[in-house]
């Protein structure tokens, strides 16, 4: 009994002296903002739709919450249809294990010239296959009429 308990100590002992796992990287997140913004600017709705989950939830400012794979790309069509442009500027990013988020400001003009501002959350996740998708994405603006 004596060699368990100095076992089961010496064990805790090791495991609380283990170095802590060295902090994810964040530009796992960061690199997927800078292709989405790529993306939307060159007009491009398939690499747009497949940087998303197929059980994303997209959340555009003023619209009800839409998810799936459709959803993304109907979200992010009406904005190509309308000449959106844009850029992302990202606040904060961290990453935790297969899960991480960004936190950033977003400045979109549409064809028209009409510039908007606003605020962004994104979480996404590592999948099976290694690859960071998108699983969430809210906006902070009033309706847009042409979204």
């Amino acid at each position: 009994m004596t060699k368990m308990i100095i076992l089961a100590t010496s064990l805790f002992t090791l495991a609380a002296c283990a170095p802590a796992a060295p902090p994810a990287d964040p530009s796992v997140i960061t690199s997927r903002s800078d292709a989405w913004e790529a993306a939307l600017n060159s007009k491009d709705i398939d690499t747009l739709v497949s940087m998303y989950t197929d059980d994303a939830r997209v959340m555009p400012p003023g619209m009800p919450l839409s998810t799936g794979t459709q959803a993304v790309h109907d979200a992010f069509s009406g904005m190509i249809a309308a000449g959106f442009t844009g850029t992302l500027t990202p606040v904060e990013t961290r990453v935790s294990g297969d899960i991480g988020y960004n936190v950033g400001t977003f400045e979109l003009t549409m064809g028209d010239g009409t510039v908007t501002t606003g605020k962004f959350p994104e979480t996404g996740g590592r999948g099976g296959a290694g690859v960071w998708r998108l699983c969430r994405a809210p906006g902070s603006k009033p309706s847009i009429s042409s979204w």
